[in-house]
């Protein structure tokens, strides 16, 4: 046992020599007909302890807050427009709720203290008081209608109608992992669907190879997006239901099997220039999953890299399409077994990374 163990059991060991110490004083006042605590007001004291504990929480609250600002995601502005907007929500509706919890709440244990029972002071029973019940009535009604108005407002704006100049890419979820989808030269994606789904010949995705305009597309581990330029998502599931995160853009949603949802979105800081900001040259945007989806949902998560439109071609340029990976793992067939394929084979198709 070392050292600091050893202080720490002998603490825990004075602590309770110290109670028992007391214990058998209290009892020894007892026996004699004395007791020193007949004098205390108990409501005094809990009183005075509802106040110390406001007084003390506050102080804690202010103090973690302090310690730890620089971690709470909150607190640094979005990459995205539409996240600067969620982020101007989220602050109204902080210093709403912080004005609110703080008034409320310090009149509450004000009072706990203020109004406590003492000798000879009979309470007084305030039945109804139309003026009041107005007050705190219409007062909360027109804040959160305020609040709700501006929420609404933000959602159509960010859900509405998509920028016809919009990059689209398409995040496909399953247990436990995202595949990335990107239209080719044609800028339209494929038919896929998960009736075409094939393990064996490692069409993870569900392509219909009859499908001309799937031939370009791009499938790739890894998510990339142009900065200053609307991107749309497309979100399917083939499983369960998982959500799509993109927590430094603000931007969240569900991906529902059998059905496609979307949202977009306009970055506004490349990967590089939040390095600089951060001073960390390891620093990545991430795509994650927030909807527990099973025992290894930790694992859903992906890089995402925010470059200029230049380096965002240039990258897509260098990808090669899926459909002309697919037809050299199957040795240019439309079909093919299991035999056709290796194990590493496989995995570089189900998790194409070029």
């Amino acid at each position: 046992m070392d050292a600091q163990a050893l202080i720490f059991l002998a603490q825990i060991l004075l602590m309770l020599i110290f109670v028992l110490v007391s214990v058998n004083l209290y009892l020894l006042f007892k026996l004699k007909d004395i007791d020193p605590f007949r004098s205390w007001n108990r409501d005094s004291i809990n009183g005075g302890l509802f106040m110390a504990l406001w007084v003390v929480g506050v102080i804690v609250s202010g103090v973690a807050s302090y310690v730890w600002w620089d971690e709470m995601i909150m607190v640094h502005s979005a990459v995205s427009d539409q996240g600067l907007r969620i982020d101007g929500m989220f602050w109204r509706t902080m210093v709403i709720s912080i004005i609110v919890t703080l008034l409320t709440n310090t009149l509450l244990f004000y009072f706990s203290w203020k109004y406590r029972n003492k000798k000879g002071q009979k309470a007084f029973h305030y039945a109804h008081n139309n003026r009041l019940e107005f007050i705190w009535t219409i007062i909360p009604a027109i804040t959160l209608t305020i609040l709700v108005i501006d929420g609404v407002a933000a959602w159509h704006d960010i859900m509405g109608d998509v920028p016809e100049e919009a990059v689209e890419i398409e995040l496909n979820a399953k247990q436990f992992d995202w595949t990335i989808r990107y239209p080719g030269a044609d800028l339209e994606f494929g038919e896929a669907h998960v009736k075409y789904i094939n393990e064996a010949t490692a069409n993870q995705l569900g392509f219909n190879f009859e499908d001309r305009n799937g031939h370009d597309d791009i499938v790739a581990t890894e998510l990339h997006m142009p900065v200053d330029h609307p991107v749309k998502f497309t979100i399917k599931s083939r499983d369960v239901i998982h959500s799509a995160t993109l927590v430094h853009f603000r931007m969240k949603m569900d991906a529902v099997p059998g059905m496609a949802t979307h949202f977009w979105v306009t970055p506004n800081k490349t990967t590089a220039e939040m390095r600089k900001d951060l001073g960390d040259d390891n620093f990545n945007y991430e795509l994650s999953c927030q909807q527990i989806c099973g025992a290894s949902h930790w694992n859903m998560r992906r890089i995402v890299v925010v470059e200029t439109m230049e380096e965002y071609q240039a990258w897509l340029a260098s990808q090669q399409p899926f459909y002309a990976q697919w037809q050299q793992m199957n040795g240019g067939a439309t079909t093919a077994s299991t035999e056709n394929l290796s194990n590493e084979q496989l995995d570089v198709a189900i998790s194409v990374n070029p």
